[in-house]
């Protein structure tokens, strides 16, 4: 449970506890004991109006009528039902006969998809609703860890071992375009050349990578035999001389 602390030094309220007596969810003893220390208590009784307030807002976003879709996502939707009603309605057939296919729903039609639709739609607002609220419980004194476990860590740069580069490094950093510190096309022509590459090769994408813990560039260039690609990672360093090299393989498909 999430305890509140109170600074009079008085016991500690959980938010669980309190909802629960609110509710009427605890024993009648329990309650009858709780409740004229609850009433004396000015932070128990901000927590039970909270609580209040919260139950109000939910049920007043559970009366309210959906919101409509964003026109985008709707002429989006609406297109792709129209489309597979007419595919299923002339029985096309959209995957290979060989494999076999899940049991596949009845065609309804588009205002029959539309309401359903636009109810999936509400469902989403009122859980941001409910999300919403569980943040502000979070935020009372005491009411939660902030601390670094709370937090969710920001992706970094694709890491690989050199022996392990291959089809998810192709995948990844094709048409990227973060050549990092290789944006002065003189620099990267000259690490190109040192890494016996032409001068004038185009990169078909780069992306920041780390390669056995070294920071580099990944570049991803034509290779041989035609559809595949050669993978080139070198450190920031490369340049005339020094080919910096952090992995090399050609022929990735």
């Amino acid at each position: 449970m999430t305890s509140i602390g109170r600074g009079s030094g008085g016991p500690p309220w959980s938010v669980d506890l309190l909802a629960d007596l609110q509710a009427g969810a605890l024993d009648p003893r329990q309650a009858d004991e709780l409740w004229p220390r609850v009433n004396a208590d000015p932070e128990a009784m901000e927590i039970l109006a909270a609580l209040e307030a919260t139950q109000a807002d939910l049920r007043e976003f559970a009366d309210a009528p959906a919101p409509p879709m964003p026109a985008h996502f709707a002429a989006q939707l609406d297109a792709a039902i129209a489309a597979e009603s007419q595919a299923r309605s002339q029985g096309v057939q959209t995957a290979p006969p060989q494999q076999q296919q899940p049991a596949v729903a009845p065609v309804v039609s588009i205002d029959a998809a539309r309401k359903r639709r636009n109810r999936g739609w509400a469902i989403g607002v009122f859980a941001a609703a409910a999300a919403a609220v569980g943040i502000t419980f979070a935020a009372l004194p005491g009411g939660g860890d902030n601390g670094p476990s709370g937090n969710v860590a920001a992706p970094g740069p694709l890491s690989f071992e050199e022996q392990n580069i291959g089809p998810d490094q192709l995948q990844a950093a094709k048409g990227g375009n973060d050549y990092g510190p290789f944006s002065d096309k003189q620099k990267l022509a000259a690490c190109f050349e040192a890494n016996g590459i032409s001068r004038n090769a185009e990169p078909l994408g780069a992306k920041q990578v780390t390669v056995g813990g070294k920071q580099g560039t990944l570049f991803v260039l034509a290779s041989t035999p035609v559809g595949t690609f050669r993978l080139l990672a070198v450190g920031p360093d490369c340049g005339p001389g020094n080919p910096s090299t952090l992995a090399n393989k050609p022929g990735v498909k």
